[in-house]
């Protein structure tokens, strides 16, 4: 094991492995598009454009922020009011999600309030075969998504579907789409989440707290909410990728700690760490911008394979 040109240089028998100390800034993505024939919809910052042949329109969908089809009337008033004191935004402000089914596409745009945090999502369609300007207010979302992106990737088909893990209240869940009653259900999963990334559109791992101080770290099936907690822990807890086995990363003060989700595992760990999965093995270094020192670890059973020592 050497490094050389900020690179980690990894070697077990005829195997070899590049480890970059930095990995490449992911590029926003700045515009979504669909299109069928002469007809186009995009998402980009002027909101939802649509073309038709060689005339194009723009809407930030703004009329859903005040529409009796999404709230009630203590709701609505409460959001004129928010909407004229500036508090809130009466037009879409991002994308939280969007798919194409055959001709149909798929909008779930997001509002955000003065701080930036959303108060509103709402799924709207549109028919790439129809010469129309207008899309069709579906539903207004049954709790917030984790989007946070100006376009995001959080909505998904579950059981025909459109879906999204949502927070609603202190509760989180899954919310689906209701074609037939053009609402969404909600079901709860759990409480008091604080990060969701999918493996599939059915299954994912979740972070979320506890009434008593600490984290849970799990994966769920969304199929049937069967979830399975695998680490607890006090302070931070995050998985380091969705690659399987799980690697759970616990941090508390100086104390830093890995473990094997699936072999119960764990490997004690300096503070400033940096770290990444490879084919051989788990690549750590420390400190994780000026490394001094590196392993490689096998991570069934955390086994060192190979060492690295500054000069």
């Amino acid at each position: 094991m050497r490094f050389f040109q900020e690179n980690f240089i990894v070697r077990v028998g005829d195997k070899r492995e590049t480890v970059p100390l930095q990995l490449p800034k992911e590029k926003p993505v700045l515009s979504l598009s669909f299109r069928k024939n002469k007809n186009y919809a995009v998402w980009d910052d002027r909101g939802l454009t649509i073309r038709v042949g060689q005339v194009a329109k723009s809407t930030r969908l703004e009329a859903i922020a005040t529409s009796p089809k999404a709230f009630d009337a203590d709701e609505l008033k409460q959001n004129v009011e928010l909407i004229e004191k500036k508090q809130r935004t009466r037009g879409a402000t991002a994308l939280s999600g969007a798919k194409r089914v055959g001709n149909l596409v798929f909008f779930l745009a997001r509002w955000d309030e003065k701080d930036g945090k959303p108060w509103l999502e709402a799924l709207v369609s549109l028919d790439l075969t129809e010469d129309s300007y207008h899309p069709k207010f579906l539903a207004r979302l049954s709790g917030l998504t984790l989007a946070e992106k100006p376009i995001d990737d959080r909505l998904f088909i579950l059981n025909e579907r459109m879906s999204a893990v949502v927070r609603k209240g202190e509760q989180w869940g899954l919310a689906s789409f209701d074609p037939d009653a053009s609402v969404f259900d909600f079901k709860e999963a759990g409480r008091k989440l604080e990060s969701y990334d999918p493996l599939t559109s059915r299954y994912g791992v979740f972070v979320e707290r506890t009434d008593y101080g600490s984290r849970i770290g799990g994966r769920i099936d969304l199929q049937n909410l069967n979830r399975k907690n695998l680490v607890e822990g006090k302070g931070t807890l995050r998985f380091t990728d969705t690659s399987d086995p799980l690697i759970a990363l616990l941090s508390k003060g100086n104390d830093v700690r890995l473990l094997n989700t699936e072999t119960g595992a764990e490997l004690d760990l300096l503070s400033s760490v940096a770290m990444r999965r490879t084919a051989l093995g788990l690549v750590v270094w420390s400190p994780f911008k000026a490394p001094k020192r590196a392993w490689l670890y096998g991570m069934e059973r955390w086994t060192p394979l190979a060492e690295w020592v500054a000069e």
